[in-house]
């Protein structure tokens, strides 16, 4: 046997396959990172565009149909890039069931706000008023995609994710409770707050985006 030849040697493999590993759960922390700085846009200027809506928020500076126009551009955004960086994802580094996890999680964003938006269209005609609708329909998503990431958190055993669902939750509860116009200021603020936090931790590598890349104590 040459030189050229001869057997590969059993730490080399292991080397290789931990540097795979290392890159692709660092490639996971930082789309996931990147996916929660685009969420924290959009609720910024999204409900701060509705709480300066003229007849929708709190401060009447901006003509309403321009702000929900705003809110809504950028809700679909946000989840259409969830979706599409969820399947990405998956596609590389990541092999059989746990890429096809991936791609229906993916997929689960997109299908989930849709169903969302045509129940929510479901109970206006059934007469749901205005009033309610106002506080309702941002409660519904808000509340729909805080249960993706406790989904999310669980299929990827990410805790970054989970703790931002319950968050999320917890945010969505407390909003509702403080009533219109008060909700939009609060998913405007308290929400991209903790998104940018979370993203920034795990963008360090404080944070680690799944239970394997937490560093293991001697």
């Amino acid at each position: 046997m040459s030189n050229d030849e001869r057997p590969i040697d059993p730490a080399e493999m292991l080397q290789v396959m931990q540097s795979t590993r290392r890159a692709t759960r660092g490639r996971m922390a930082r789309v996931t990172s990147w996916l929660l700085f685009v969420w924290a846009v959009a609720w910024f200027v999204g409900f701060g565009a509705l709480w300066l809506g003229d007849g929708v928020g709190g401060v009447p500076l901006i003509p309403a149909p321009i702000a929900w126009t705003a809110f809504g551009a950028l809700t679909i955004a946000a989840v259409v890039s969830s979706g599409v960086m969820a399947v990405w994802m998956s596609s590389g580094g990541i092999r059989g069931r746990s890429q096809l996890r991936g791609k229906l999680y993916g997929y689960s964003w997109m299908v989930s706000m849709f169903a969302v938006t045509f129940l929510l269209q479901a109970l206006r005609l059934a007469g749901f008023t205005a009033e309610l609708a106002q506080l309702i329909y941002p409660a519904f998503y808000i509340f729909t995609v805080g249960l993706m990431y406790l989904a999310g958190g669980a299929i990827w055993r990410s805790p970054a994710q989970f703790i931002l669902g319950v968050i999320m939750l917890v945010v969505v509860v407390i909003a509702t409770f403080a009533g219109a116009p008060w909700h939009y200021l609060i998913y405007a603020t308290v929400g991209p707050a903790a998104m940018t936090v979370t993203g920034a931790l795990l963008w360090r590598g404080i944070l680690p985006a799944d239970e394997r890349t937490a560093p293991v104590s001697s």
